[in-house]
């Protein structure tokens, strides 16, 4: 069986702007972020910040982190389990970000 070479194609490298937002382009991450440049957090004390965000939202978001590396996640209690979130080197990273964003904002708000 001969295959047509004219019809596989090579798979693409992602952009980096396509990259980055497969992780900041949920509703909240940012947000979430935003909240750990502070200092660390609890889950409660991110619930409060981040007022209407769901637990299971906020659960999902900060887990996503964890996995790229963004967010470190510490066990600081062990019965009941408790966890302290904060950002890791690459998460810091982002705080010229936001605050970039957060002057754009300000600049064009109407």
């Amino acid at each position: 069986m001969l295959v047509n070479m004219a019809n596989v194609t090579a798979p693409q490298k992602t952009d980096c702007v396509a990259r980055a937002l497969a992780i900041f382009g949920d509703k909240w991450t940012l947000l979430l972020v935003r909240e750990l440049t502070r200092c660390p957090k609890t889950f409660s004390d991110l619930e409060t910040a981040l007022a209407g965000i769901s637990p299971r939202t906020l659960s999902q978001r900060l887990n996503k982190l964890v996995e790229d590396e963004i967010v470190a996640k510490e066990l600081y209690c062990q019965h009941p389990p408790r966890y302290s979130y904060s950002l890791t080197a690459k998460g810091a990273d982002l705080q010229l970000i936001l605050k970039n964003i957060s002057t754009w904002s300000n600049k064009y708000d109407s």
